[in-house]
């Protein structure tokens, strides 16, 4: 069973409707949640959880804790082969029928309202079916994913990877991991066995745990906890006395740290979860879930489990170099071929990967009226690129990249302004170290002038304020339209006029401005209107190339004369102050 979106409204940080507040997860096992401090990113992992634990809401889970603010849960779930094939399901299959649409999408929501007495407490839940044949909600717990029995053991199950995880925190999931596998290993005839006989106990408890298994296991965490972390290696051992009782008769397993110095153990090195870094502990807990025995063990139908992992800034604690081997592993994880879905809030963009396909970015901004989540995955991108292949998609994305590896530090930005190379790039980031502005303005040096239109469906469909510079090359110039843009008919500078157009007549979008060099940078800066000692100098063209000429024009002209007054006839200049100003 796989989540195809969830919704959350009113649940701790998170407000402002479930239309505006619900993640798409169709077609992306790997989603990164982006967004500044306090909008709610974290509220929103903890909020699955809540919702599968069916956790009894406390005053604190409202919103403001005003108790008028209903939380609301929304889920959609596709079931497949495996799970109608799960004997919970299998029985009743013909009444699911009309709770199923053709895709097998089950949709169900669960309400929380608050009641006024001497202190708030809270009514009994709500819990809705969303009906296909009779297209709405039915007040009906039958049906209801975790509110029963049937559904329960198909939910994709949470694995929290909280920022401080402590040593409990961490062995609760390899210990949760380890169960699945060793009821995966246990045999129908080993079932009946167990409730014959207590004698049997111990031979049962070998052929789940059994030495061979568990050490294939150790060898496949720790061949990707390795490749982050050389010299150290993943231990487990037995942490306490077996209970010999019919119901429990799992072993319970501890973590600890074995340091190594060419392929030999260093005894001088304590090896507990509290002389370990933070990062090597959250990159273990992750590592734990990649073991592939585990993720390709689905002989047995009814013992097929999904799982969702909600990992909490997973950059935490980790060089650079690091970052980039777990981004590795964190979309590794969530392949076609492994029961993972993967969804993180980072502050990072060194996480974020935009070449992966069965990605998503979700942006998320909190404003007066709530939050509210904005979302790109692999076919937006290759739908604005206009290209047919995601082979394709990953090389144009690559080739961006490449040329400009910061690209994914504008997803955090308020404001980003689009330029068409190295020429603006270079004077815009000398005017913003220089000048001192309120607003945190990127500069997305697009590569080309062509790219432009791409990257503003990306920062449009973000929510994300954008302006553009460009040159009018060869397109003609015509007075401006109502909206005070260019209205170009020809080139590419149609396509940046028209996408610019159209962001204009969205109502709860607010887009920037759009500056133009005419035809050129350097003939542009070269005008009658521009006072003599600030011009571009005729010096510059015959000199060793654009970069280096424009670095020449900022240091030695345009920097220099930064609070004289002339300088507002320098195009450049006065694009800048008016992108500054703009509201």
């Amino acid at each position: 069973m796989k989540i195809i979106s969830f919704g959350v409204n009113n649940f701790r940080g998170i407000t402002g409707g479930l239309e505006n507040n619900t993640i798409e997860f169709n077609n992306s096992n790997t989603i990164f949640l982006l967004g500044q401090n306090n909008v709610g990113k974290s509220s929103f992992l903890k909020a699955y959880e809540f919702f599968y634990k069916n956790t009894s809401a406390a005053v604190e889970d409202i919103y403001r804790m005003n108790p008028e603010n209903v939380i609301e849960f929304e889920l959609v779930l596709q079931l497949d082969e495996f799970d109608f094939q799960k004997d919970s399901i299998a029985n009743k299959k013909e009444g699911l029928k009309k709770w199923l649409n053709p895709d097998n999408l089950l949709k169900i929501k669960r309400v929380l309202k608050p009641k006024i007495g001497a202190k708030i407490s809270f009514e009994k839940t709500e819990n809705y079916t969303w009906d296909y044949e009779q297209n709405g909600w039915v007040a009906k717990n039958y049906g209801g994913i975790g509110l029963d029995t049937v559904f329960q053991a198909a939910l994709p199950t949470p694995i929290f990877i909280k920022a401080m995880p402590t040593e409990a925190e961490g062995e609760a999931i390899i210990n949760e991991i380890l169960k699945q596998k060793a009821n995966a290993n246990l045999e129908d005839k080993d079932r009946l066995e167990l409730k014959e006989a207590q004698a049997k106990i111990q031979e049962l408890q070998d052929k789940l745990y059994n030495p061979e298994s568990i050490q294939s296991y150790k060898e496949e965490v720790n061949k990707y906890f390795q490749s982050l972390f050389p010299n150290t290696k993943i231990e487990l051992s037995e942490k306490d006395k077996t209970k010999w009782t019919e119901n429990s008769i799992g072993k319970s397993f501890a973590i600890h740290f074995e340091q190594n110095n060419n392929g030999e153990k260093d005894e001088t090195i304590p090896t507990s979860h509290e002389r370990i870094g933070h990062g090597a502990v959250r990159s273990a807990i992750f590592s734990l879930l990649l073991m592939k025995d585990v993720a390709e063990e689905f002989e047995r139908v009814d013992n097929r489990k999904d799982y969702i992992v909600l990992f909490e800034e997973p950059e935490l604690f980790l060089h650079p170099k690091l970052m980039k081997q777990l981004r590795t592993l964190i979309y590794k994880v969530s392949e076609t071929d492994t029961p993972y879905q993967v969804l993180c809030a980072s502050h990072s963009p060194q996480m974020i990967d935009i070449t992966k396909e069965k990605s998503s970015l979700v942006r998320m901004t909190k404003h007066n009226e709530g939050t509210r989540l904005f979302q790109i995955n692999d076919e937006f991108l290759k739908d604005s690129k206009e290209i047919k292949t995601k082979e394709e998609l990953k090389q144009e994305m690559n080739e961006i990249l490449r040329f400009n590896p910061f690209i994914c530090e504008s997803f955090y930005a308020d404001e980003v302004v689009l330029i068409e190379g190295p020429t603006e790039e270079i004077i815009l980031r000398g005017y913003f170290n220089e000048v001192q502005i309120d607003k945190d303005i990127f500069i997305v040096n697009c590569g080309t002038v062509n790219n432009i239109p791409f990257f503003q469906k990306i920062f449009s469909r973000f929510n994300i304020k954008y302006h553009v510079i460009c040159d009018s090359d060869a397109a003609e110039v015509k007075e401006l339209d109502n909206y005070g843009l260019i209205p170009f008919e020809t080139g590419i500078q149609k396509s940046i006029y028209q996408q610019l157009k159209s962001d204009y007549e969205k109502v709860d979008y607010s887009v920037g401005l759009f500056h133009v060099n005419v035809p050129t940078f350097e003939p542009s800066h070269q005008q009658e209107s521009i006072k003599d000692n600030l011009k571009y100098s005729n010096n510059y063209l015959a000199s060793d190339g654009k970069p280096y000429n424009e670095n020449l024009y900022w240091k030695d002209v345009l920097k220099p004369n930064l609070n004289s007054e002339e300088i507002n006839t320098v195009p450049i200049v006065k694009f800048l102050k008016n992108i500054v100003d703009h509201n």
